[in-house]
């Protein structure tokens, strides 16, 4: 079964589109609203969803509601159980985009309007965090935000000290189009990195030092780690590569054969089968093991973003 958020946008007469929906293995709709009605909580403009332990962590990424939501449940119904981070308890946070856990009870989440990622530690058995002690690698006598662990290059809200590239994530700004740090990925004791404006995905060790970054790639948005190989999307293609052993520089390369207008969000099942959302063209695409096309009638309502196999 397959969770999958979309773009969304203002709640109305199509609300739905700001709740996670669920498709069977076939691509047939299970349903639109997953995550339950809980008074006070706007459900707009859903990002990331990642399973760690018991609890469905959820990026809401409105801008009245700047948060991380940890629900528990089962099948195609989760209840919430607690806001696990917002914008009011660690500033850095401000339209979050994806989130990743380590194997060290933290949490990593990246945020597009401070082009910030930043570091948490969980508490309350994982149904809450609070913002970690800054990365060791940043300057001592920088001006942070807490729990900062990869810092941006360009000073936004709340103000920091610019760190340069490339351990400093880049930004761009055109009009009211902006480009910032995007996908996470958490392996081998390492954090892979977007950063969308460098066209460049990035390594940091345990204490935010920077390593080594991949060749430039287009628009590289989404990451997935799964046995040893690293999956990015974001143009018209996925592009993979092994995961470097010492983290340092490396090479991403085009899946033979693999085209996807605008690349989104992926996912793998336990058997090996590839999922790839087209975030313009709003389907899903199916893989075998060997990368051939599976017959998968999986047509959105909505531009997707994350997909989760669970």
């Amino acid at each position: 079964m397959l969770f999958v958020t979309l773009h969304g946008g203002k709640p109305g007469a199509e609300t739905k589109k700001n709740n996670v929906h669920a498709y069977d293995k076939n691509g047939k709709k299970l349903t639109s609203s997953v995550l339950d009605d809980t008074e006070g909580i706007e459900l707009s403009e859903l990002r990331s969803i990642r399973l760690n332990g018991r609890y469905l962590y959820v990026a809401n990424a409105n801008r009245k509601q700047n948060s991380v939501l940890c629900y528990e449940g089962s099948g195609v119904q989760y209840a919430l159980v607690s806001q696990f981070v917002s914008r009011e308890t660690c500033p850095g946070i401000l339209h979050p985009f994806d989130v990743v856990f380590d194997d060290a009870d933290c949490c990593y989440v990246s945020s597009q309007d401070t082009n910030l990622v930043t570091r948490l530690t969980l508490t309350a058995g994982g149904k809450s965090a609070t913002p970690a002690a800054i990365a060791p690698a940043l300057p001592a006598n920088g001006k942070f935000a807490p729990g900062t662990f990869v810092a941006s290059s360009v000073s936004l809200k709340p103000p920091s000290t610019p760190v340069p590239p490339p351990a400093g994530l880049e930004y761009s700004e055109d009009g009211e189009k902006k480009h910032s740090v995007r996908g996470l990925a958490w392996v081998s004791g390492s954090l892979y990195v977007a950063d969308q404006p460098a066209s460049r995905i990035k390594i940091y060790d345990k204490n935010g030092k920077f390593l080594g970054q991949s060749n430039q790639v287009e628009t590289p948005v989404h990451l997935l780690v799964n046995k040893g190989n690293l999956y990015v999307t974001g143009a018209n293609h996925v592009l993979t590569a092994r995961i470097p052993s010492p983290p340092g520089d490396f090479t991403l390369l085009p899946v033979p054969g693999m085209k996807v207008k605008n690349s989104g969000g992926m996912a793998i099942s336990d058997s090996g089968h590839f999922f790839v959302a087209s975030r313009t063209e709003n389907v899903i695409f199916k893989f075998d093991s060997e990368f051939r096309p599976m017959n998968f009638e999986c047509t959105l309502p909505d531009n997707p973003e994350f997909l989760l196999h669970v």
